[in-house]
């Protein structure tokens, strides 16, 4: 089997997954999901995908302050903009001020991501923490859309074939009844072989 992110042949991280693919419907009562269950999939990520994918997760400092950027910009163009215009133009002032608001509040936030990711992984034992950077690399490279369906996935192991149908509901976002058909499913033993 070939890895899903480089391409190289690999059976180090393979992943069994069934597939979840969800339409969003808009009428005029608002949003609607309608959900389909897809096939099971077999995949694989090489050691080396995973390992550079732990390392960016784990050594991410360069990275936040780069997804920064932009918003260290809008700062520093928010209090520009608002000193210039303190005494001048109402408009502008505040424009100036919400460049500022938004760049502060994007800073946060990005910083707190890069942070939740990084603490999320830096517990996990080095074997644990390639496995689920493993994973961050098959959902990176597998296929988000067919058509016009999302499709995400369920990965087939241990931990899922532990839960019930209503914990894969809340994991997973799925529908009751989709979330039903999944347990079936995953536990049916004639459709995992």
């Amino acid at each position: 089997m070939n890895c899903i992110k480089c391409g190289a042949a690999t059976e180090d991280y393979p992943f069994r997954v069934l597939q979840v693919q969800t339409l969003h419907v808009r009428d005029l009562t608002g949003e609607k999901r309608v959900q389909a269950l897809g096939d099971f999939k077999n995949h694989c990520v090489c050691r080396k995908c995973a390992e550079r994918k732990l390392s960016c997760i784990l050594n991410n400092r360069k990275a936040t302050v780069k997804a920064a950027l932009p918003f260290f910009l809008a700062i520093l163009a928010g209090i520009a903009l608002t000193a210039f215009f303190w005494s001048r133009n109402g408009a502008f002032r505040l424009l100036g001020l919400a460049m500022l608001v938004c760049g502060v509040l994007g800073s946060i936030s990005t910083v707190q991501s890069g942070e939740k990711q990084r603490n999320r992984f830096a517990p996990l034992s080095h074997d644990q923490a390639l496995y689920q950077a493993a994973w961050e690399c098959f959902l990176e490279a597998a296929p988000k859309k067919n058509d016009i369906n999302d499709i995400t996935y369920i990965p087939i192991n241990q931990e899922t074939l532990a839960r019930k149908n209503g914990d894969l509901m809340v994991l997973y976002d799925l529908l009751p009844e989709i979330a039903l058909q999944a347990h079936q499913r995953i536990h049916n033993p004639e459709e995992t072989q």
